[in-house]
């Protein structure tokens, strides 16, 4: 029985793995041709005139600097100098470095501060606190950048993602929003300049 079942699964691993191919090739020509139209409709394209890569209107950082731009908020997007796509650029309001990337980060209760934990089975370490990763965020950004264009650093964060949102909402270093992220950065750049 056993010499049975490996020849049918030598007899059919074989076209399984060119369908499956297939099947991955068609679901990608057929959304390439979405992505370069939303590309090359966006602001980011209009701005900036960067060449499209693959997938380069399906990032986060694609969709914040559409969103930013179409609602003319004063927030500058610096790009990286060493890696020109839009993952690697940056968002800057007033000094402040507006981190889209970060750590899972959970509310410690018995430091009382928001922590980065390793994931070991055995036991929960502290990693890194919410600000050694800010004061990180910030060398790094001013280091790759070549010049000081950050003094301070605040996380936007949606609040499906993070433990503790509410907490995560009175804490000053987060910026957390619910569906409207534009909203939350529109209060965060008008309490900056009031």
């Amino acid at each position: 029985m056993k010499k049975i079942l490996h020849k049918i699964w030598q007899f059919f691993q074989y076209p399984f793995i060119i369908f499956m191919a297939i099947l991955f090739c068609l679901c990608l020509v057929l959304r390439l041709p979405f992505d370069y139209i939303k590309y090359k409709r966006s602001p980011y394209w209009k701005d900036l005139h960067k060449k499209y890569r693959m997938f380069a209107a399906s990032g986060d950082n694609f969709e914040l600097y559409n969103q930013i731009a179409l609602n003319d908020l004063p927030i500058e997007y610096i790009a990286n100098p060493q890696n020109d796509t839009i993952d690697c650029g940056w968002f800057v309001f007033e000094k402040t470095l507006i981190v889209t990337n970060y750590f899972d980060f959970a509310y410690d209760f018995e430091l009382g501060k928001w922590c980065y934990h390793s994931e070991d089975d055995d036991e929960q370490s502290v990693i890194m606190t919410i600000e050694e990763y800010i004061e990180a965020e910030i060398e790094d950004v001013n280091k790759i950048a070549g010049d000081m264009i950050c003094n301070d650093a605040v996380i936007l964060v949606d609040a499906a993602s993070i433990e503790n949102p509410e907490l995560a909402k009175e804490d000053g270093r987060f910026l957390v929003y619910d569906n409207n992220r534009v909203d939350v950065l529109r209060t965060f750049c008008g309490k900056r300049t009031s």
